[in-house]
């Protein structure tokens, strides 16, 4: 099952502000979206996997998450490596081979590379950053960089109810399983997806039963009454956070310089 949720522990990313945090996804995005050169996405994608090792998210819990990330990544990346070039959009275009209205190119495959490693580095480090992070920090730390509370606060909600909902899901299929269901059937990660779907209505009908129950608990608070408000748990940026930034700030120099540098999409020789 598909976990999403706060592993507390003791390491770098663990002790690191939520403002910090979401800074460095910010970096990551940035850097995926303004290369397309490999070469150069090569190295973010070489910190995200050391990211995320760093975290040492317990692999137990977390396999069966990255296993259907991957799964998902790959095959959009080969989908882009057999459709995408079906048309030069290069000066030359490098054939290897092609069957009816599918072609592989070697344009084709750096393409798919680097998408592979641009979606595989966001999603590292999106995980990462979910799974050490307490949901609870997310809003005070969203307020203070100048996002309106109501905002904030349902990021906090979504990150806080989504493990809440993934174990509800894992709770109504051992439900159906002891109902002789079998989710687990044969044909692989899809059979499976495509197993898990009638699930999802009870799933559904209780969360909408529980936003109800959450909203009415915020109204009767008189939340939203007020312009600003005050929080319980407060967020403060420390030694090893100012350093972070002071880091992310020079990779964000150097990476608006290689923009300017490496413009182009990149194909060996």
């Amino acid at each position: 099952m598909i976990q999403i949720k706060y592993f507390p522990s003791n390491t770098l990313l663990h002790r690191l502000d939520p403002r910090t945090k979401f800074l460095l996804v910010v970096l990551f995005i940035f850097a995926e979206v303004a290369f397309l050169d490999v070469r150069i996405l090569a190295f973010p994608f070489v910190a995200s996997i050391l990211l995320f090792v760093s975290a040492k998210l317990p692999l137990k819990q977390t396999k069966s998450t990255i296993r259907f990330l991957l799964t998902i990544i790959v095959f959009i990346s080969t989908l882009n490596a057999v459709f995408t070039f079906t048309r030069p959009v290069t000066a030359t275009t490098h054939l290897i081979a092609s069957y009816w209205i599918f072609k592989l190119t070697l344009e084709g495959i750096v393409f798919a590379l680097t998408s592979l490693m641009r979606l595989l580095s966001l999603a590292l480090v999106t995980v990462s950053v979910m799974m050490t992070t307490d949901p609870t920090l997310w809003a005070p730390a969203l307020a203070r960089i100048g996002i309106p509370y109501k905002g904030a606060f349902v990021v906090e909600l979504s990150l806080r109810y989504l493990p809440v909902y993934v174990e509800e899901l894992e709770t109504t299929m051992n439900a159906q399983m002891a109902r002789g269901y079998k989710v687990k059937a044969r044909g692989g990660l899809f059979a499976r997806i495509l197993n898990t779907v009638p699930l999802l209505v009870p799933v559904a009908i209780n969360a909408m039963l529980s936003i109800y129950d959450v909203a009415d608990a915020m109204e009767l608070r008189a939340f939203g009454s007020r312009k600003t408000r005050t929080w319980y748990r407060t967020v403060k940026l420390r030694t090893i956070d100012y350093i972070s930034l002071f880091s992310l700030g020079s990779l964000l120099i150097v990476a608006i310089y290689l923009r300017t540098q490496f413009t182009t999409f990149w194909v060996p020789a």
